[in-house]
């Protein structure tokens, strides 16, 4: 019986569904009423405020119809031939006979007062102005104002009857014979109580009262009703639009365009429009009961006629929820039913399809999916997860790693990622919250087996820190290599420039040239595979410096011209470089580039030319440097061209073999051009030889004053007072070339092997001005000499660190010890001439 009533309730869905119909058209009949009132009441404001602008058009027209008649009538006689007899002779009874003539035949355009002034003089008048309480002193004060043109002014006077508002006009008696302004004629009307002018608008105007105000001040009107003669009221009505028993318009006159004080309120009867309106309310009225009627209705007919199907359809879906399962629709007669029936039909099916698969995906699933309660306690597993955690301690671990993380899930966060180790598997987990109601009530995890990949994620980090160590390595062999190959070159290059130095026939000067250029491009070939480990490691750096460009051509011809004399190739080296140009650029740099270049050039060619084009164009503010290396050598295949610049690469397999080289050449020569923003090409024809081009900006330097032999500074004469030199050096060879070095600046050096005979020497002797400090030295290095003379001796004596494996990382952990400069060897006697200029200009005076 309970069942039934329940079921009686469910049947109130159709009068829900009708009340919604009928709400729909009560809405419906409150919108159209409110659409209707909005738009009649937008079509009669509109209505209103057109009338309101006719009116003030056609009050304006007849105001200005008004003067303009007694403009013309005035203009008319005012060359009258009696009117100017008349001023002439200043006949008062002539002038009296021809105006009352003129005004008895036009008596509605006479003006209220009229008088003639003839030279500043008051010859005549009618004697009206008095009428009105206008004094002759009023008359005159008027005529002054008046004293330009022909328009019309309006204004307001004093009287004994109050204040007069007047419009005047003044126009020239002109004798048409001679041409000569015999007078000038003023014609006068009074605005106060003129009920002609009113009268005119109100016939004309169509309304029903007419008043004339001055501001708050009613001064003309045609009615005797106190009511209306109100200004607030009039003002307050004459701004609305709405449609009421009177409509007011307020027109502000204007003489000639000319704005006036003087306003003309209308005041109109609207009961027409009233009429209209209560019409409309009517007829609103009539066709809204009709409406209800008609909703009241179809909601009777409605509720009758969709209950049944509605009960039918309601049946069905809670048999089938009930049952959980899917019957076959039986139909709705009518069609909207029938598509919602089967409708309901096929997603109970899908439904129950989308279960099924969600069953068979937890159960068939390879990885191990578990599902808990919002509580955190375990409820399911699927097949996969109670083969991997149904046996021994597996599952209380399951439990006890994953219950925290159920526990945040539960909250609403979705967590991802989560890695736990159970059973000595590692485990990756997704959790997702399951929502009912706006209620969690469940939560899914899915792991995945990751053991592998973790272990693979271990061999990865063990090679890449050995990978690292093997850089490490790598680094540390090159530094003792440069240390080792340096040393000696220190000394070819070293007593090749201080026999240089002693040597008189220009022959020898010239072999030992060429000892010294072939040592400079030994140490350039060194200078290659430390470059090229910096380049890969980021750390090279471009070091710019003034210098005239046109060494370069000198220095390419001096190396390569006797290799290509020996081989009897023509060795070309053009230049459209001047003498004293100076360029601001990395002149060691720009040689490398040079000497790769050109050494790959005689390298490969065997007969026929290497022709080497320097050029320099001037290019705002600066140059650009090109550098054209041309030969007839054995070339490069077309497809290989785009490899030659990678780091170990040759043109041929071959190539290795027959003529040597590590392939470093020209993957330098093309990082330096990068890192210089230059730009390099090459082109090539197997058999006939290669060309490279490379242009470089540079900057133009400022000249500098060098001393004979090619130094900044004569040793001779750079210091006016022997100097005590420190020289910490292990290697007999370099400390006799830096003693030499040194000895031609009139230094005194005292020289000692190690860092700790350093230290000690500088505990005792304070005369020493300098210390040249070595790196790699036996029982104490420099770098750790340097930092105990700072900090523990607490000297200040200048420290310049000499070091051999040319590494940035040396150079800048000397100078964090305390070193003030940094040489790299070998020690040339041009950069060692820059180091005493550099002490002179900034430690010299300390010692002084």
């Amino acid at each position: 019986m309970r069942l039934n009533k329940e079921q009686g309730r469910k049947r109130q869905l159709a009068t829900i569904l009708t009340n919604s119909i009928f709400l729909c058209i009560g809405v419906l009949i409150v919108v159209i009423v409110l659409q209707n009132y909005q738009v009649n009441r937008d079509v009669v404001e509109q209505e209103v405020a057109r009338t309101k602008q006719q009116t003030k058009s056609l009050v304006q027209e007849i105001f200005n119809l008004r003067i303009k008649s007694l403009e013309i009538t005035q203009d008319s006689y005012s060359r009258n031939k009696l009117l100017v007899e008349g001023t002439q002779e200043e006949d008062i009874h002539s002038l009296d006979r021809f105006f009352n003539s003129i005004d008895q035949l036009s008596p509605d355009v006479a003006p209220d007062f009229r008088y003639i002034i003839s030279g500043n003089e008051l010859i005549w008048d009618d004697g009206n102005y008095q009428f009105y309480g206008i004094s002759m002193s009023q008359i005159n004060h008027l005529s002054k104002e008046m004293m330009t043109g022909p328009d019309w002014h309006i204004s307001q006077t004093p009287s004994s009857l109050g204040v007069r508002y007047l419009g005047m006009r003044r126009t020239a008696i002109v004798d048409i014979n001679s041409g000569e302004v015999v007078g000038h004629l003023y014609i006068g009307i009074v605005l106060n109580n003129n009920f002609s002018l009113v009268n005119a608008i109100a016939k004309s105007g169509n309304a029903d009262e007419i008043l004339l105000a001055v501001g708050s001040e009613v001064i003309a009107t045609n009615t005797k009703k106190q009511s209306t003669k109100h200004i607030e009221w009039l003002e307050q009505a004459s701004k609305s639009l709405n449609a009421g028993r009177y409509m007011v318009s307020r027109t502000d006159l204007t003489v000639n365009n000319v704005p006036t004080f003087l306003s003309v309120y209308t005041v109109q009867s609207n009961e027409h429009v009233m009429t209209f309106v209560r019409s409309h309310y009517i007829w609103i009225t009539i066709t809204a009961m009709l409406v209800i009627c008609i909703a009241v209705y179809t909601r009777v007919w409605l509720g009758k006629r969709v209950s049944n199907e509605l009960q039918s359809l309601m049946h069905y879906t809670d048999a089938t929820i009930q049952e959980q399962k899917v019957s076959k629709f039986v139909g709705s007669s009518i069609e909207e039913f029938d598509q919602i029936g089967n409708s309901f039909e096929r997603s109970f099916k899908r439904l129950h399809e989308q279960e099924k698969q969600f069953t068979e995906l937890f159960n068939f699933s390879l990885s191990p999916i578990t599902l808990w309660d919002a509580n955190g306690e375990l409820n399911r597993f699927n097949p996969a997860a109670e083969r991997s955690f149904r046996r021994g301690q597996a599952q209380q671990q399951l439990i006890d790693s994953l219950k925290p993380h159920i526990r945040m899930c539960a909250q609403g966060a979705t967590l991802t990622g989560i890695n736990t180790t159970i059973a000595n598997k590692t485990f990756r987990w997704n959790l997702s919250p399951i929502s009912s109601d706006n209620r969690i009530t469940h939560i899914m995890a899915q792991g995945q087996d990751i053991t592998s990949f973790i272990e693979a994620e271990r061999q990865s980090e063990a090679a890449r820190e050995q990978a690292e160590e093997s850089a490490r390595a790598r680094a540390d062999f090159l530094a003792r290599m440069s240390h080792e190959l340096r040393t000696p070159l220190n000394g070819i290059l070293g007593v090749s420039q201080l026999l240089k130095g002693k040597m008189e026939s220009e022959q020898d000067v010239e072999h030992m040239d060429i000892l010294c250029n072939s040592g400079e491009h030994l140490l350039a070939v060194l200078n290659d595979i430390l470059d090229f480990s910096k380049i890969e490691q980021g750390k090279f750096h471009i070091e710019k410096s003034a210098f005239r460009l046109i060494e370069l051509t000198s220095t390419v011809d001096k190396i390569f011209k006797p290799l290509c004399d020996s081989k009897e190739v023509d060795f070309v080296v053009e230049s459209n470089i001047e003498d004293d140009l100076w360029v601001y650029s990395d002149q060691v740099r720009l040689n490398q580039i040079i000497f790769n270049l050109v050494s790959n050039a005689v390298k490969f060619t065997h007969e026929g030319s290497v022709r080497i084009v320097l050029n320099r164009e001037r290019k705002n503010g600066g140059c650009i440097f090109t550098i054209d290396i041309q030969d007839s050598g054995i070339g490069i295949e077309q497809k290989r061209l785009k490899d030659i610049f990678e780091p170990f690469v040759q043109a041929e397999a071959t190539t290795t073999r027959e003529y040597g080289g590590s392939g470093l050449g020209l993957a330098i020569v093309h990082s330096l051009v990068n890192l210089m923003e230059g730009e390099v090409s090459v082109d090539s024809v197997v058999g006939k030889g290669t060309r490279f081009t490379v242009s470089v900006p540079l900057q133009i330097g400022t000249e500098k004053v060098v001393s004979g032999g090619g130094l900044e500074a004569d040793p001779a004469t750079l210091f006016s007072e022997t100097l005590h030199v420190l020289l910490v050096e292990d290697n007999h060879t370099n400390a006799f070339i830096a003693k030499a070095f040194c000895e031609k600046y009139g230094m005194k050096v005292t020289w000692v092997e190690d860092g700790i005979n350093a230290i000690d020497l500088l505990k005792t002797d304070t005369s020493i001005a300098l210390v040249l400090m070595d790196n790699q030295l036996p029982n104490l290095g420099g770098i750790e000499a340097t930092e105990i003379i700072r900090n523990d001796l607490g000297l200040s004596v200048p420290i310049y660190a000499c070091t051999a494996d040319g590494m940035q990382e040396t150079k800048k952990e000397f100078l964090r010890a305390g070193a003030n400069y940094v040489i790299v060897k070998p020690i040339k006697e041009a950069a060692l001439n820059k180091a005493f200029i550099y002490f002179k200009e900034h430690h010299y005076s300390l010692v002084e």
